[in-house]
């Protein structure tokens, strides 16, 4: 059953890559054809409208109409002959129609309309030279591709020469293009199941030999022979499998040998180990296992699992290990001051009648805050990270629905869309900057720096901003050098995004203070602002990833909410400690404490 199972699994997926190929290659073909197709038609219909404009020039010059109306129905004529069902029309600069070679002129509307109603090829030809176009003829009723050139020098009321096909003929060009296509990819499919069909049987035979000795093996049955023989990457396995089958035959000859070892590498072991007979009496404990249990009394062995411990879980486990010949696992949470979230897996001992159960406990109580920190992380960079690609996929989707050719609106939304890329190019900057940062990969240059200095030459890059929201921007510092033990960048990188902090939350009019001082025991940047503030509640949580007081309003600038994270990191990655004093409404000082450079 498993060599079938296999076979199909194997001939199933060489079926759909071939699949999948056939039809890549069928639309991709058929899309590339499509356009050579449409090219040479707009080439063809170019080549007929230069020919009927040096016919219908003369004509159109002398006014004579009617000799007009019969030149164009006598070339759709000849058109026809050839196979091609060709529609001319020519209208003057008033969009009036002089002659048409499907329809009576006199019966046909002005084709010079505004949009929505304007006929695009006759507009651009007006004012470009020239003009193409696909749509629906609201006089033949049917979709047409339509391109249009000057008679005259008019200019924008030139006399304009219209040639035209039924998009019908183009779509069955490609469908009969397309069923060739078809054709040859089913044959080459049939072709290539076959090779699979072959190649599978050569690989499934030794394939299940090979399996029925390994499970043999799996068993128990060590003195199972397996099949070796030939040079190939199956030979291979079968000798690895073979050399794991006389490793298992004397790792199992060890641990007879070695029983009264395991009891000393158990009760050295950090995970707890417990072990009962079938009436629930305690055979062994390991003193991990006491810890873990909480269990105080010095003698467990003979006594009952229930006075040895409380814990529910643990006697549950018992029972069903006893009535399964596979582990049982569980999880509980014990109870009193230290409390731990322990994983625990049960297994029944070797023997029949079973002689009992042994009970292994794992405290995963990091683990489990991992988990929680991990997915609190990914479900923050989700939502991060949702908003600007759900912004990239509508502007995009509106673009290619038809708005790219809006010339009024189309750069605004190509404009968006860069704007959006670019946060979420900055999100991913910031993140990988943070992950370097607290994984210590981060190589910093830690010496002497000159935090006025770094001012001096930071500043000007967020004039701009400031001038542009009215901010009042005053520098408070010493006179004389101000140096910190810290990396250069690291606190260019500080500094920009505090000050940056301070200029999106700080209303118009407001005032942003930036200090740099020594004392006596550290070098001290501070960036104090009139803005919006925060919450005593929110205080505690600001220099965590993402986390944001307003969102709303955090969103609607920009922000990351990984940059207070990077400065934290940096600062105590510099040896450093950062502080805020801040009241809602009023606004809010960060201050970064340095290691001073002569300390």
């Amino acid at each position: 059953m498993r060599y079938s199972r296999l076979s199909l699994r194997l001939v199933l997926v060489y079926a759909v890559s071939n699949l999948t190929l056939a039809i890549a290659y069928v639309q991709l073909a058929a899309v590339w054809h499509k356009d050579e197709i449409v090219d040479q038609v707009e080439k063809r219909l170019h080549d007929t409208a230069v020919v009927l404009r040096s016919h219908v020039a003369e004509l159109v010059a002398n006014g004579d109409r009617d000799s007009l109306q019969r030149l164009v129905k006598e070339l759709t004529v000849r058109t026809a002959d050839r196979g091609e069902a060709i529609r001319i029309t020519v209208v003057n600069g008033d969009g009036k129609v002089l002659a048409d070679s499907h329809e009576r002129p006199d019966r046909m509307k002005n084709h010079r309309l505004p949009p929505p109603y304007a006929r695009q090829e006759l507009d651009d030809a007006w004012a470009k030279g020239f003009g193409k176009a696909q749509r629906y003829s609201i006089t033949l009723k049917i979709n047409m591709f339509y391109l249009a050139l000057p008679v005259d020098s008019g200019g924008d009321r030139a006399t304009l020469a219209r040639v035209a096909v039924p998009v019908e003929s183009i779509e069955e060009q490609v469908s009969a293009l397309t069923r060739v296509l078809w054709g040859s990819a089913g044959v080459a499919g049939v072709l290539a199941l076959g090779l699979t069909l072959v190649i599978g049987a050569r690989i499934m035979r030794p394939l299940s030999e090979l399996t029925a000795a390994a499970e043999a093996v799996a068993a128990g049955h060590y003195d199972q022979q397996i099949p070796v023989g030939g040079r190939d990457e199956l030979d291979t396995l079968a000798r690895a499998v073979d050399d794991m089958r006389r490793a298992l035959t004397r790792q199992m000859s060890e641990l007879r040998e070695n029983s009264q070892r395991l009891e000393t590498v158990l009760s050295s072991m950090d995970e707890g180990v417990l072990a009962v007979d079938p009436e629930q009496r305690v055979l062994f404990a390991n003193q991990a296992g006491r810890t873990l249990l909480g269990i105080e009394t010095p003698e467990v062995v003979e006594r009952p699992l229930l006075e040895v411990t409380r814990h529910l879980a643990v006697r549950e486990a018992v029972i069903a290990a006893m009535h399964q010949d596979h582990p049982h696992e569980a999880e509980f949470e014990t109870t009193g001051v230290n409390r731990r979230h322990l994983a625990l897996r049960a297994i029944q001992l070797p023997g029949d009648p079973c002689p009992g159960v042994v009970i292994v406990l794992y405290d995963i109580t990091n683990v489990r805050k991992l988990e929680d920190l991990r997915r609190e992380f990914a479900a923050n960079v989700s939502h991060e990270l949702k908003t600007p690609l759900s912004s990239i996929k509508a502007y995009a989707e509106t673009l290619r629905l038809g708005a790219i050719n809006d010339a009024e609106n189309n750069l605004a939304f190509v404009g968006r869309i860069e704007e959006q890329a670019e946060r979420l190019h900055q999100l991913i900057l910031d993140l990988l900057h943070l992950a370097r940062v607290e994984s210590g990969q981060e190589a910093f240059d830690i010496r002497d720096v000159a935090l006025n200095e770094v001012l001096d030459r930071c500043l000007p890059a967020f004039w701009g901003r400031t001038e542009a929201k009215q901010l009042h921007v005053a520098v408070e510092r010493e006179d004389g050098p101000v140096l910190a033990r810290a990396d250069e960048e690291g606190v260019v990188t500080i500094l920009d995004n505090l000050v940056s902090n301070a200029i999106q939350y700080t209303p118009e009019g407001g005032d942003v203070t930036i200090r740099c001082r020594q004392e006596e025991d550290a070098a001290v940047l501070e960036v104090e602002d009139t803005g919006i503030g925060i919450a005593p509640a929110d205080q505690e949580r600001v220099f965590e990833r993402f986390y944001r007081v307003d969102k709303a309003r955090s969103c609607e600038l920009g922000g990351t909410g990984l940059g207070l994270a990077i400065v934290k990191h940096l600062t105590q990655a510099f040896g450093g400690e950062v502080g805020l004093d801040s009241e809602l409404g009023k606004g809010s000082t960060f201050r970064i404490r340095l290691p001073r450079a002569d300390k």
